[in-house]
């Protein structure tokens, strides 16, 4: 869908000739006053030339911008701004709603898929806890960020790529940006030796920390690796795979120099769920072990405690020990913290199962459910540090066990549907390219179990857009084998 008006050539005149006048008059009125600022014009009036006759692929360029933007923290009122994208993403919406509200342009296909019912549920159940919040300013801030990016990319998301190539247009800027924000990371990295301490904070001003910014690249370590071994089937020369399989270990040696063991797990996860996929395990299957394994966890909870204490090696600048330390639940603090940070969500949820907390709100209530016995020299009791370390446990103590009820079925719709897809599609495009979204997502929700950053832009617009991409690659599928199947009388 392209955002389609009547009088094209007439409107991109008009459009074109009022950019150049708003323009010159800018620049002109910038150096009589000496307000040099005005000299961004420029920039501005083309973002708004193509906003309005390119209004698709400018939402998906700036969206794949994200890894890019800087964020100003506080503009007063606890309210922050991602720039330069943030501003853009206003016009484009109405843009874009516009077009929706006239066009009805949202099929009933979509609207009746199981991932969009989940994330519809998940939405309306967010501001149904925001009403019962304990915080309730705090809340709506927090869900009205969360509908925000919801709606652009997820639901706005639908629309745009339904059509095929706006898919890899998104997929190749997206992860061409993150290339260059890896790069510059790199190289201020590389003036502290790739040490573990400089890597918390090395990737500022781009990202807050080093969790956020591996979780963020790991979206893009499926896309180059199947663009590298399938160069033909997505329209490249061959002599484009090596090039490609070069950014593709740059990718990853940042990964492994951001010392971020969640990262390092949740790409193994993925590898594992590609495995699965080439023995064609059905998802049902993989949900029942799930299960299972979830219930033994529980029940020989004491046995495999005792098994763990048992493993000193603490966090380290040598990697081999701080693979080690990934299991050290005795002495090592971050992983104590973690714990901590999930006994007290579990204690949350049980004072308050229905609708929790209120969304966002863990961080300024989790500290009096802290034990004495259970702190470690990381905690806190200032409300100001800190969140629940996991996605799942910060739905269930923010929006109760069906907040975290409908935020798994976003996570299990999502990937059930990836798994169809690779198993009944006889395209080869769509195929692979659900497997770039798939392992992608799968990265994701499993360092989620370790993390939660889906509050924040830079997770939160790939992650709806990915999630976007799967339905619309479904919904295509399922249109080709219909088209595919005899008529019977």
């Amino acid at each position: 869908m392209q955002l389609s008006l009547n009088h094209l050539d007439s409107r991109r005149k008009i459009v074109l000739f009022s950019v150049l006048l708003g323009l010159i008059l800018g620049i002109t009125w910038g150096i009589l006053t000496a307000n040099y600022w005005l000299l961004l014009l420029p920039a501005a009036l083309l973002v708004l030339y193509a906003s309005v006759l390119f209004t698709e692929k400018t939402l998906l360029f700036f969206g794949a911008i994200t890894p890019l933007a800087i964020n100003i923290e506080d503009l007063g009122g606890g309210l922050g701004l991602s720039l330069p994208t943030e501003p853009i993403y206003i016009f484009l919406f109405v843009l874009l709603g516009l077009h929706v509200y006239k066009e009805r342009a949202i099929q009933v296909q979509y609207l009746k898929h199981p991932v969009v019912l989940f994330v519809s549920l998940y939405l309306i159940w967010l501001w149904v806890t925001t009403l019962f919040s304990s915080m309730p300013i705090v809340s709506a801030k927090f869900s009205l960020a969360r509908t925000w990016y919801i709606t652009l990319f997820f639901y706005l998301g639908l629309l745009i790529f339904s059509k095929y190539d706006r898919i890899h247009f998104y997929l190749k800027w997206f992860t061409g940006f993150t290339l260059v924000m890896v790069v510059y990371t790199l190289i201020m990295h590389a003036q502290y030796g790739f040490s573990r301490s400089a890597s918390y904070g090395i990737s500022w001003p781009f990202f807050p920390d080093h969790g956020m910014y591996a979780a963020a690249i790991a979206y893009g370590v499926f896309v180059l690796l199947i663009y590298a071994f399938y160069v033909r089937q997505f329209g490249m020369p061959i002599s484009a795979g090596p090039m490609i399989l070069l950014l593709l270990l740059v990718l990853l040696f940042a990964i492994v120099v951001s010392f971020t063991r969640a990262t390092w797990l949740s790409l193994i996860v993925a590898v594992g769920a590609w495995l699965l996929t080439r023995f064609r395990v059905r998802f049902y299957w993989i949900v029942i072990a799930f299960i299972a394994a979830g219930s033994i966890g529980f029940i020989k909870q004491n046995d495999i405690q005792y098994s763990l204490e048992a493993n000193k090696q603490g966090s380290s600048d040598e990697l081999e020990g701080h693979v080690k330390s990934v299991s050290n639940i005795s002495t090592d603090p971050s992983n104590l913290e973690r714990i901590n940070r999930w006994k007290c969500a579990a204690r949350m949820v049980s004072e308050r199962p229905i609708f929790g907390f209120g969304p966002g709100t863990y961080v300024f209530q989790y500290a009096p459910f802290q034990k004495s016995s259970e702190l470690t020299i990381i905690s806190t009791h200032a409300g100001d540090l800190g969140d629940a370390h996991s996605e799942y446990f910060s739905a269930m103590s923010e929006t109760g066990f069906l907040g975290m009820f409908f935020w798994l079925g976003i996570v299990f719709a999502t990937l059930s549907t990836a798994f169809n897809i690779i198993y009944t599609t006889r395209s080869i495009k769509i195929k692979l390219t659900t497997y770039m979204i798939f392992l992608g997502l799968v990265a994701y929700h499993a360092h989620a179990v370790l993390n939660n950053y889906s509050q924040y832009d830079k997770l939160a617009v790939p992650l709806w857009a990915f999630t976007a991409i799967i339905v619309a690659l479904d919904v295509q599928n399922k249109r080709l084998i219909r088209a595919e199947k005899p008529v019977t009388s």
